[in-house]
């Protein structure tokens, strides 16, 4: 398991995302609300003071033609009852001058006069906005001959819309700061479900390494996903505890012997001969119990990297927690505004493709997990079995890069994928899932260290029903001693400080054993490493 220099808390983690994403979209919806609801404000505002201007030149027609001032201002003294209508000026067309006149005004009570507006009159021919007012002005045509004959001014006050707008802002940073309580409160409630028996569990794992109590038993998780774990851990406890009793029982009856034997030394000086047969038959059984000793603190050591697994665990669940809460929050947001009639099109869209996204994050993770737990049990186990199906290569190998992501993010390094987008056939995909993301964990773990920036390169290759897979490294190469018995259990260049050395071991079992197949290395210290796998597949398809 690589050692990365900082933790990342998963309880932080829960919290932080469930608030960020709830303020970020609330942030997001208030001010799209708030710039809807101005847009929209204005718009109504221009119809409204247009669709008044529009009557008001209707009605000034024929007073304008026959110069009656009396009956438009009876009009106009009608719009007293619309309080937004401050202002309204009639101006008529001189005959002779061509010139603007004054010629009927109405201000509403308790709304001071202004002054004409000959010189802008023909610039508001669209609705002007100016602090809490808006202006706009229309001319008037003659209904017989189509000409000029004046123009009507309106101005109208927009405190009632401003009063709208300010009630909708106050409202929804209501309704932002009670989504965020229950965003907080949420997350603790997730936070206490989740990692509470996940905790206790590690916590059992390392309380039985440290006192070496492998007669206990682990007590399951309450989480479906973590029962198949702790069944593998305690199956192995049981392994172990029978090694270990093996080795005190072959340990108790070497001493027996020993003292017998020299009891026999001195005994039986005559019969040196069948002593020393009976010596050397002594020492072929030493020699097996030292095999089984160290058999033993193999099958010991695999105790350690059960609060590793475990740990590995955390983190595709933690993710598969977050994109799900993340998820949930948006519904909320959906059937809110649906129950208020502003769901648009686009917004259902972009939450159809928001939720495809996380529900993708959701599985990919727990599909990890899922991979994680069998990675273990196939390694107390020593064999792999998996179902055959059809695999597109270059989607396969681009999945698998993709959840080895948050590993890869945290440095430079690169996985480029060679493989013909038309490569495809029936073969088992676990399998050769595991291969790839332990080879490549073991190129950025080994290969890449104390480097920046390394780079893997994988190729797939079909003919005559067989499938080739080169993963080639740029790293610092393997020494000849450690390439000469890679493949066996426990061997490793980082004893102590994490490694197993059983990661190897698994890729050969998986590779001979569940694929049929079979690996090749080839290496020199300071040009990298080549590994070729090579197994047969069913069905090929390629496409012209």
């Amino acid at each position: 398991m690589a050692k990365f220099k900082s933790n990342v808390s998963l309880k932080a983690s829960i919290t932080t995302a469930l608030v960020s994403i709830s303020l970020l979209s609330l942030l997001f919806s208030i001010l799209s609300t708030t710039l809807y609801s101005n847009d929209k404000n204005s718009a109504d505002a221009t119809r409204f003071i247009k669709t008044i201007a529009n009557i008001i030149t209707f009605n000034a027609q024929l007073p304008l033609s026959f110069n009656q001032r009396n009956g438009l201002n009876d009009f106009l003294t009608t719009l007293q009852k619309i309080d937004e209508v401050s202002n309204i000026h009639v101006y008529r067309v001189n005959e002779e001058t061509k010139n603007l006149e004054y010629f009927v005004s109405f201000n509403q009570k308790g709304v001071p006069p202004i002054s004409p507006q000959f010189d802008k009159i023909k610039q508001l021919s669209n609705a002007v906005f100016t602090d809490n007012v808006v202006e706009y002005g229309v001319p008037v045509l003659d209904p017989s001959t189509s000409k000029h004959i004046g123009f009507v001014y309106l101005r109208m006050q927009l405190a009632s819309y401003n009063d709208n707008f300010l009630s909708l802002a106050t409202y929804n940073i209501a309704v932002g700061i009670l989504i965020s309580f229950i965003a907080f409160f949420t997350s603790l409630i997730l936070r206490r479900r989740i990692l509470s028996p996940i905790n206790t569990f590690i916590k059992d794992i390392k309380d039985l390494s440290y006192n070496k109590n492998f007669n206990t038993q682990v007590s399951s998780p309450q989480l479906t996903e973590m029962v198949p774990l702790a069944n593998s851990v305690n199956a192995m406890l049981t392994r172990i505890y029978k090694q270990i009793n093996k080795y005190t029982d072959a340990e108790k009856e070497i001493t027996e012997l020993n003292q017998n034997l020299e009891e026999k030394v001195v005994m039986r000086t005559q019969a040196l001969r069948d002593s020393n047969q009976e010596l050397l038959d002594a020492l072929e059984q030493v020699h097996q119990y030292q095999s089984q000793v160290i058999q033993s603190e193999k099958m010991a050591s695999l105790g350690q990297m059960v609060a590793g697994v475990a740990h590995e665990v955390n983190t595709p669940i933690g993710l598969g927690v977050t994109a799900s809460t993340m998820m949930s929050d948006r519904i909320d947001d959906m059937k809110s505004e649906l129950e208020s009639k502003t769901l648009s099109a686009k917004k259902l869209g972009k939450f159809l493709d928001e939720s495809k996204e996380n529900t993708q994050i959701i599985y990919r993770n727990l599909s990890r997990a899922a991979d994680l737990i069998s990675s273990f049990k196939q390694v107390a186990v020593d064999q792999t079995a998996d179902t055959i199906r059809h695999v597109k290569f270059n989607e396969f190998l681009h999945e698998i890069v993709m959840s080895l992501h948050p590993t890869l993010k945290k440095s430079k390094h690169q996985v480029i994928i060679n493989c013909d987008e038309s490569l495809e056939a029936d073969t088992k995909p676990g399998p050769i899932n595991q291969i790839i993301i332990n080879l490549i964990m073991n190129a950025i773990i080994h290969g890449f260290e104390k480097m920046e920036a390394g780079v893997i390169n994988i190729s797939v290759t079909l003919t005559r029903n067989q499938c080739q897979i080169k993963l080639t490294d740029n790293g610092k190469g393997i020494e000849e001693k450690i390439k000469q018995k890679i493949f066996d259990p426990f061997v490793t260049t980082k004893r102590g400080e994490g490694g197993s050395g059983l990661g190897m071991h698994l890729v050969y079992n998986l590779v001979t054993q569940a694929l049929n197949g079979s690996i090749e290395v080839e290496s020199e210290l300071g040009h990298g490493a080549n590994f070729t796998i090579q197994f047969p597949v069913n069905n090929i398809y390629v496409q012209n």
